[in-house]
């Protein structure tokens, strides 16, 4: 077996132009796999990871499904009701299996100013409710959080993302100073810990007020608003929902027999949601990559034909010194098969590299490459060497010495 390895290295190495070639087809497909896989592995994951930084014990209510598919669809969504920070307060002064409730909403691309300090364009500035930090299990680097009194007085406060706060206040402490968002003063009284979050933005570039000053200095659109609801504990979650559910479709009369008018999810529901489309990508790609390591498969086939028809007086000779039927078969098999698994080593490195280089641009994401991608790229481009070397290892293996000896 050995032998018949080197001999077929030997003829690969010298054809090494019409050996890469007949291999791009195949560095294409098997790159095709392995990056989308490692790329959509790696959102799943990541997703998950944040999702359950939430805590098993929170959920939402939104006018809007956390996923929408489709313009239509979306239209017949913008037709509900809007939620209001009212809809909050409401449940957590009614609901028996809640912790906390909370309302926010949010406006993007502002820029803060501290003294001769600025931000970069498109800081999250999120009006919230005072139970928007236990809702969300927030946690504070420094400082306090507002409360429902500084809400209900529509106080200037305001609590700032750890981005923020490294851009505004390189070397001293922000609490108890002044910060503007659109020449409106605000006093700082917190700054948060380092936040969960997923996608190119980070999440620790937003700030807090409460939603009560919010609703004066920005145009209010209700659209965007949405409940953070925290049960008492992960064991009475399902409870929780059914109360928050029930509680919602009497605040909003929904009639008996139609179904709610809002949404109500939980962080692993948006992550089992979000796996289910990655599905369908992942299929695709698939797909996509068996059509391609199909037609590097027949370009394999036509350049072994061209190998035997070069090679025949060789064949011929090789014969007719005692090489058997097999020993050509081997050899000209395992040239397609070396062929084959060559390409899909290099296109493991060209699918890594591209998933690192894309996931690398995105915050709290890292490229995971699933073993099983790995295990299948080799185990296809091995059928692929075998199914289109066969014709022609067969092929060279029948060929007459006598006949093959007279071959010009």
């Amino acid at each position: 077996m050995l032998e018949y390895i080197r001999s077929a290295l030997s003829s690969l190495v010298s054809n090494k132009l019409r050996s890469s070639l007949t291999i791009l087809g195949v560095i294409i497909g098997v790159w095709a796999i392995v990056s989308m896989q490692s790329i959509v592995a790696g959102f799943d994951r990541s997703m998950r990871e944040t999702m359950a930084e939430f805590g098993t014990e929170t959920f939402f209510i939104q006018k809007f499904p956390a996923i929408i598919m489709g313009n239509g669809t979306w239209r017949k969504y913008m037709r509900r009701k809007d939620l209001t920070y009212e809809d909050a307060i409401y449940l957590e002064e009614n609901a028996n299996f809640l912790r906390s409730a909370a309302a926010s909403i949010t406006n993007r691309a502002q820029t803060l100013k501290y003294r001769n300090h600025k931000t970069s364009p498109g800081v999250a500035v999120i009006g919230a409710t005072a139970g928007y930090f236990v809702a969300n299990a927030t946690s504070l680097y420094e400082g306090r959080f507002f409360t429902k009194d500084d809400v209900h007085h529509q106080r200037n406060v305001i609590i700032l993302g750890m981005d923020v706060a490294d851009e505004l206040f390189p070397v001293e402490s922000p609490i108890g100073n002044t910060v503007s968002i659109r020449g409106i003063k605000f006093t700082v009284t917190g700054v948060l810990n380092l936040m969960p979050g997923f996608g190119s933005e980070s999440p620790d570039n937003i700030v807090i007020i409460p939603i009560t000053v919010y609703q004066k200095i920005f145009e209010w659109s209700s659209d965007a608003l949405g409940l953070q609801l925290r049960a008492l504990s992960s064991d009475v979650l399902e409870e929780a929902l059914d109360e928050a559910t029930s509680l919602m479709r009497i605040r909003r009369k929904v009639p008996a027999g139609k179904p709610n008018d809002f949404e109500i999810f939980t962080g692993d529901s948006i992550a089992d949601t979000v796996k289910d489309l990655t599905a369908y990508v992942r299929i695709a790609a698939l797909g996509i990559a068996g059509i391609s390591l199909i037609v590097a498969g027949i370009g394999i086939m036509n350049i072994m034909l061209v190998a035997v028809l070069e090679r025949t007086r060789e064949i011929g000779t090789r014969k007719a010194i005692g090489a058997r039927n097999s020993d050509i078969l081997w050899q000209f098999l395992l040239e397609s098969v070396i062929l084959s698994e060559f390409g899909a080593f290099i296109g493991l490195g060209f699918g890594y590299l591209t998933a690192w280089a894309i996931t690398s641009k995105i915050p709290q994401m890292t490229a995971t490459v699933p073993y099983w991608s790995i295990i299948s790229a080799v185990i296809y481009c091995s059928v692929i060497g075998i199914s289109f070397g066969s014709f022609p290892a067969r092929k060279a293996s029948r060929l007459d010495p006598i006949d093959a000896l007279r071959y010009e």
